[in-house]
């Protein structure tokens, strides 16, 4: 049986008999979001913590308990980047670190950006929107310097479903 290192509202550390680490986030399923709008991918930059820098991520979060996963999508890219849209599908999910955490993302893509409005996001956020041409997007994930997993999974997936081009 694990030994339970840790525990607050959100997650349950464990040590296992091997001495492995795992992380039980009891609120598991996330949303991410491609948006493309003018040649260009949406994504937001904030600084996390366990790696010490600033990444570049596509937008997304928590789905709440009992929440709609499409209004988690449109909450999420209005809190964090101030865009509202219309039309978004549905591409694909994944466990980013399914040795360690039990954390499900969604991800979905739209390029039905109907407005930008002013940023409406939590008080513990400091996400800054960036729109990065889908190309340097690309390029970044060519040359190693693409610091987020789950938008190269985001974008393959999207290309598999015939929405964008690799190009």
């Amino acid at each position: 049986m694990n030994r339970a290192v840790y525990q607050s509202e959100f997650y349950i550390v464990e040590e296992t008999k091997k001495q492995e680490v795992i992380v039980h986030d009891l609120i598991p399923d996330s949303t991410s979001v491609v948006v493309i709008h003018k040649g260009c991918v949406l994504l937001v930059t904030q600084y996390r913590e366990a790696v010490g820098e600033q990444t570049f991520e596509l937008p997304g979060g928590t789905i709440k308990p009992g929440e709609d996963k499409i209004i988690a999508v449109q909450r999420e890219l209005e809190e964090e980047a101030g865009v509202l849209c219309g039309d978004i599908k549905y591409v694909g999910s994944a466990y980013p670190m399914a040795s360690l955490v039990n954390r499900q993302v969604h991800f979905y893509f739209t390029d039905d950006v109907r407005k930008v409005t002013d940023l409406q996001q939590d008080e513990d956020e400091d996400v800054i929107p960036v729109w990065v041409p889908l190309r340097n997007a690309y390029r970044k994930m060519i040359n190693g310097t693409s610091n987020d997993s789950m938008m190269g999974h985001a974008l393959l997936l999207c290309a598999l479903h015939g929405l964008l081009k690799l190009d």
